[in-house]
């Protein structure tokens, strides 16, 4: 029975010690399955001596082949890491370092002055300082092993927080094992893939381009962000490195489809194209499948806290663009109920707030019970024994053919001249409508005024008269605001509290 995701790597590296496993990324180097053992065992080993057992490690670094290494060394010592991308503003990493409250840096040294600014007081442990050492101590990695229970903590990714105040989802090692054997037995992952890294390493989606090679002997490609702005190095850069996967956000593939670079490059050696993370938009999923027609396409559906992904939906043909892409059905081991505001299952049609329960659940907000108590609770299903289950916030509906469709977010819903309006509903409109590449919905309930901000060519006057022949006049936005690209947060999704300044 596997209980460490180290155990990943010590199985693959005996048969494929001189693999590559990862490559590209900064300064574009590679690094085999028996430099990474060897590295993050010594790392680990320089831990041991500064580190407890279930304590943090911030590691802050780069997209490196290295990264990997840096995570894997705070596993060795038996402590869980906290990523942390090295182009963090310093701000938001300091509030990690309180919440979490770790007593050791690790880092690439990608960024001394940034550390530096941070005044911490801890130890600073540098890649260099790992590469350069040369004693494995296998007495004290092989002791802190046996005292691993697969319930430790693996790492903690931080969240944007409604208050402004970022969240630690601590996710414990039989979380993520669970899901990358499931993700690798689902869509059939093997050592001859090679998958296209976009997303960043600190962020959930990395930990697919990660350990699943670890687990299966396949590689990866980091992809550095600038090559995203010009489409055909990036296209260039897939095709010379034989890429099969990408796991991607959806907005990624949106925005390439949207520039054209579909129909100037073509991709022959991808197989299989997973994205996530928002809506994908028919109409750009169509130009993909038209560009790769031999390829896979999976839309993924899933919150941090349940790991990466709870739910999957395999894209037969699209044949129109106002078709609404299903988020599908649960992995293995996972169950979704979809339950009314007293906790009640909806019937067939109707609209739920997904509940997540199964070996994929985060352990709750690293110090921060009060959230913790919030977000995962009792299985309101019954109370014969505990069962605990994630309450997402997310709302879906069953189709007739047993697949969910994802309809926004439950704190979407307003209450608007006397109708209960989702905003998603008016999102999905507009974002049908030709020249709107994204859009947001909000609702400023003191002076009661529906705002669409949105990207795209269209002229605010013709996407008013639209969503007015569309929807009922109640829902048409009074205001919008049209924008050059949406302001993120770290992780990457639409910053709602910056967009609300424009009040």
């Amino acid at each position: 029975m596997q209980i460490n995701v180290l155990e990943y790597l010590e199985n693959t590296v005996s048969s494929m010690s001189e693999k590559v496993v990862f490559f590209g990324g900064q300064n574009n180097l590679s690094i085999t399955f028996s430099d990474v053992y060897k590295f993050a065992r010594t790392g680990g080993s320089l831990l041991c001596g500064r580190v407890k057992m279930c304590e943090p490690v911030v590691v802050i670094a780069s997209k490196s082949v290295y990264t990997p290494v840096l995570y894997l060394s705070v596993l060795y010592a038996g402590a869980y890491y906290v990523p942390v991308g090295s182009e963090l503003p310093a701000p938001y990493i300091k509030s990690v370092m309180n919440i979490t409250n770790a007593k050791v840096i690790l880092t690439d040294g990608s960024c001394p002055e940034m550390i530096a600014s941070l005044d911490f007081n801890g130890i600073v442990i540098t890649l260099s300082d790992i590469l350069s050492h040369d004693k494995i101590d296998d007495a004290e990695l092989a002791v802190r092993k046996r005292k691993h229970c697969d319930t430790n903590p693996m790492y903690v990714i931080f969240t944007s927080g409604s208050t402004g105040t970022p969240k630690g989802v601590v996710t414990p090692h039989r979380a993520v094992i669970d899901y990358i054997d499931v993700f690798i037995k689902t869509f059939g992952f093997d050592s001859s893939d090679i998958l296209g890294n976009q997303a960043p390493l600190d962020y959930v989606a990395g930990i697919r381009d990660i350990y699943i090679p670890l687990a299966t002997g396949a590689s990866s490609l980091l992809i550095t962000k600038q090559l995203f702005s010009t489409p055909k190095l990036l296209f260039d850069f897939l095709n010379q490195n034989r890429v099969t996967t990408l796991c991607w956000v959806a907005p990624a593939l949106s925005i390439l489809a949207e520039m054209g670079a579909l129909s100037e490059n073509i991709l022959p050696s991808v197989k299989k194209v997973f994205f996530t993370g928002s809506v994908m938009q028919a109409k750009f999923l169509r130009m993909w499948q038209e560009a790769l027609s031999s390829a896979v396409f999976v839309n993924h559906y899933g919150p941090t806290e349940i790991t990466a992904s709870c739910t999957y939906f395999t894209c037969g043909k699209i044949e129109s663009d106002n078709y609404m892409i299903p988020i599908g059905i649960p992995f293995d081991n996972t169950e979704i109920l979809l339950l009314d505001d007293i906790g009640k299952p909806v019937n067939d049609g109707e609209l739920g707030e997904i509940y997540v329960r199964g070996t994929c659940l985060a352990s709750g907000y690293l110090r921060n019970p009060e959230k913790t108590k919030e977000a995962f609770i009792q299985n309101p299903l019954h109370s014969d024994y505990t069962d605990i289950v994630y309450k997402t916030g997310d709302l879906a509906l069953y189709l007739p053919d047993g697949n969910l469709e994802f309809h926004g977010r439950r704190d979407y819903q307003i209450k608007h001249m006397g109708h209960r309006i989702e905003l998603s509903q008016i999102e999905i409109y507009a974002a049908l409508f030709p020249g709107v590449s994204e859009c947001c919905c909000l609702y400023d309930e003191e002076k009661q005024m529906i705002w669409m901000f949105y990207t795209g060519g269209v002229s605010s006057r013709d996407l008013l008269i639209y969503l007015r022949e569309s929807l009922p006049s109640y829902m048409a936005p009074r205001k919008f605001v049209q924008l050059d690209d949406f302001p993120r947060t770290v992780s990457g999704k639409i910053d709602i509290k910056k967009l609300k300044e424009n009040w």
